[in-house]
């Protein structure tokens, strides 16, 4: 008898904990996430990517930041703190002109951004994560900040972005 309800217990212990209510921050193609272009286009000074169509780019089939991995984003510093290195974001190397990369929600694209060199002599004119250079930005080694540079709206506090980040208790 005693058998069976610790068995009972066990069993009804195994299946709550198994039942997550965050499944969101689980899965590829869950949540938040950023995914690098399969091919590795760079910036260009002259376009205007707020209305570039997105959709008609093709992502990698694993994202290079994943929903799980963000702990929270600050809305004004656009800093965001995760639960890796940001030198396991593997986005490789960058050219002068940088690295694009799609945020994506539930792999919608949202808004393209590209990896930046920090030492690099132009500047990006649009979103970018500039390369961790620990004397020069004074980051943490698990933050990243989104930074912007456009005459254009920035697209880095989008609605959608802000509203699912809310919900999940990961805005600072």
């Amino acid at each position: 008898m005693k058998t069976k309800l610790i068995m009972t217990v066990l069993i009804s212990l195994l299946i709550t904990s198994c039942n997550n209510t965050n499944d969101i921050n689980v899965g590829v193609g869950k949540g938040l996430e950023m995914y690098l272009t399969q091919i590795p286009y760079s910036t260009n000074p002259g376009s205007n990517y707020i209305s570039m169509n997105l959709d008609t780019v093709a992502l990698l089939a694993e994202p290079m930041l994943r929903y799980k991995d963000i702990l929270s984003y600050d809305t004004l510093s656009h800093k965001f703190t995760l639960a890796i290195s940001h030198d396991s974001l593997n986005i490789g190397a960058t050219r002068m002109s940088g690295r694009m990369f799609i945020v994506t929600i539930d792999k919608k694209p949202i808004y393209c951004g590209f990896k930046w060199s920090v030492i690099s002599s132009i500047p990006c004119n649009w979103v970018f994560i500039e390369e961790p250079y620990e004397s020069l930005d004074h980051l943490k080694d698990n933050e990243i900040v989104m930074s912007f540079s456009n005459q254009y709206p920035d697209p880095r506090n989008d609605k959608r972005i802000i509203d699912l980040l809310k919900m999940d208790k990961k805005i600072k």
